[in-house]
């Protein structure tokens, strides 16, 4: 065979054609190479398949969005509904007399009766609804089905029962009254459905000269630019109307749950809350109680004003540090503890000098949680009010003779327990030594707890004593219901999330 010339054109007829046909063995390619990125082919199928991924995410995530919607928008509709519902049956009951309303109590009081038929006739249901609702029995089973069966009869009816145990159902009952920081301008607007809070409101309209719901009108053009609260912020006001909105809360209580006050067997004031307690305790009527709260109020905004005054809320330090934080901070000035509200839970007051020395060292002190001054609030239970004192002893000891013993114990925030039936001649002094001394709500409290007192009821606006439980002790806390005197409407449930007003820096001095 010749040599192969590469200079030679393979047209030429010189070079021998081949026309064998060469066959290559090709073999099996892995399935795990790695796909070629700059083949076009495999760019093109790897942005379709991303594409498409995204339009299923995209799609899935506005289903879920059009779903949640939706579920909002059927239970926004469900609680307006809910809400026009009670507000026409507030409405409703407004309208009805005494009579009316007792009948309709006769009313509900068969349904129960019919529910509590319905536990010995019903315990199949209740076996059925078990699965459904997935009820935890931890009392024994057969009386587990008669609640349910019931609570399902009642439910039929329009009727919620609320079952206790023998021991809820028995337990002493205390009122609780909170001082004069949980003072709200609509305090009494939710009482005017019940006819003796209306009588309340009257009896003083004439004795302080305005109508407690509207106040005295604009005093001047500080109070015009404070706003329609400003009144509130002048103690002389202030606390008069805050002890007939805790009085009138009481009458609420009487008509939404007349069986607690059957049980109640003590009371409790912080501060201006013992007034309303001892009005409730039977040792002296409205009347009274009102003229010494008006009086009250002037003093004590007239030992205000002698001195530039003002008091602190102080958290996370033991009650030694914080009186060794005053001594420090006193020099030729006031600083003491005003309340002891709760462990390492304190109201310091003073002159104004004295409680900004006290803020700035407690704020630099090891383990303080929250420094709080209180908005116009001036030097209450401190001896500054020593003037106030003296003329409001003299008040109450002019109408001594026409006290009479408590009918139930009554717990004064001065830590002191008055037992029912027993001597009140030492009450005008306790009273009156209340305004230079601290008030010990948290051993007010612990006693009451101590001797019994399993269920309580805040009576007054806001939930300041309710917020304040939950730092003494949790259980109680559970057990403490604040009545809602705002609305129109029965509200009267627990709400303990929101912080205490002492620590809020809420307007008007501590009383």
């Amino acid at each position: 065979m010749d040599a192969w010339d590469p200079f030679l054109d393979p047209a030429d007829d010189g070079l021998p054609c081949v026309k064998e046909i060469v066959k290559v063995e090709v073999t099996d390619v892995p399935v795990d190479l790695p796909v070629d990125p700059w083949n076009d082919n495999t760019f093109v199928a790897l942005a379709q398949e991303a594409a498409r991924e995204a339009e299923e995410r995209y799609e899935a995530a506005l289903k879920a969005l059009e779903a949640q919607q939706a579920a909002d928008l059927e239970e926004k509709e469900a609680k307006e509904a809910r809400r026009q519902k009670l507000e026409r049956e507030a409405r409703e009951l407004a309208k009805l007399s005494p009579q009316e309303r007792r009948e309709k109590l006769l009313e509900r009081q068969a349904y129960a009766e019919m529910a509590l038929e319905a536990i010995a006739q019903s315990p199949a249901i209740a076996m059925q609804r078990k699965s459904k609702h997935h009820r935890d029995l931890e009392e024994p089973e057969e009386l587990a089905f008669g609640r349910a069966a019931a609570e399902i009869a009642a439910a039929e009816m329009g009727v919620k029962i609320n079952f206790k145990s023998k021991d809820e159902a028995t337990r002493p009952v205390a009122l609780l009254f909170p001082d004069q920081n949980s003072k709200s301008l609509k305090m009494l607007k939710g009482l005017q459905e019940l006819p003796e809070a209306r009588r309340f409101r009257e009896t003083a309209r004439e004795l302080l000269g305005f109508d407690p719901l509207d106040g005295p009108g604009v005093l001047g053009f500080y109070e015009l630019l404070r706003g329609p609260e400003g009144w509130l912020e002048h103690t002389q006001f202030c606390q008069p109307v805050m002890y007939v909105a805790q009085v009138a809360a009481v009458e609420k209580l009487r008509d939404k749950r007349p069986g607690a006050l059957q049980r109640c067997k003590a009371v409790a004031g912080l501060s201006l809350g013992d007034y309303a307690a001892l009005t409730f305790a039977g040792v002296w009527d409205f009347e009274t109680g009102l003229r010494a709260t008006q009086l009250r109020g002037e003093l004590m905004e007239a030992a205000i004003a002698t001195i530039p005054q003002a008091a602190v809320a102080v958290a996370g330090l033991t009650e030694e540090r914080i009186s060794q934080l005053c001594e420090e901070c006193r020099e030729s000035s006031i600083c003491e503890i005003a309340q002891r509200l709760f462990p390492q839970g304190y109201v310091c007051s003073g002159s104004l000098e004295a409680i900004e020395r006290l803020m700035d060292r407690a704020r630099r002190s090891q383990g303080c949680k929250q420094v709080q001054l209180l908005k116009l609030a001036g030097a209450c239970h401190t001896r500054l009010m020593a003037s106030a004192r003296e003329e409001l002893f003299e008040f109450l000891q002019s109408f001594k003779s026409h006290m009479r013993p408590p009918r139930i114990d009554v717990y004064l925030s001065c830590g002191t327990k008055v037992p029912a039936g027993s001597s009140i001649d030492s009450l005008p002094e306790l009273l009156a030594d209340q305004l230079r001394s601290p008030a010990n709500w948290v051993d007010s409290i612990a006693q009451m707890l101590q001797d019994g007192c399993g269920e309580f009821y805040e009576c007054g606006p806001l939930n300041q004593l309710k917020c304040i439980m939950k730092r003494i002790d949790a259980k109680a806390h559970k057990a403490t219901v604040s009545l809602d005197v705002y609305s129109e409407e029965s509200q009267m449930k627990p709400s303990g999330s929101l912080p205490p007003r002492w620590a809020e820096g809420s307007a008007g001095c501590l009383s």
